[in-house]
């Protein structure tokens, strides 16, 4: 398995705005693509950066999830993703 680690930059997205979009537009999509095994959004920090963790099935599978989430791209307006990692799983609980 492997996992996606995305760091998105939310300062300029009003809270409840961000989070309908999350819920109701952005898990649904992630979670209908192949190899979905998991995932975690965490809602932004103080500095208004968010954390989502997406678990696959296979390495290619997290490439492509990641390739559709690069840095510099909007997965919804006003937000930016910072960072994508495609790593190894190591274990699970």
């Amino acid at each position: 398995m492997h996992a996606v680690l995305i760091e998105v930059d939310v300062a300029g997205v009003a809270r409840d705005q961000g989070l309908a979009g999350l819920r109701e537009q952005i898990v649904p999509a992630i979670t209908g693509l192949p190899g979905f095994q998991s995932g975690t959004w965490l809602t932004g920090n103080e500095i208004g950066l968010g954390l989502s963790l997406t678990v696959w099935d296979t390495k290619e599978h997290a490439e492509a999830m990641a390739a559709m989430f690069g840095p510099g791209s909007s997965p919804q307006a006003g937000a930016s993703i910072r960072r994508c990692e495609v790593r190894e799983v190591a274990a699970t609980a």
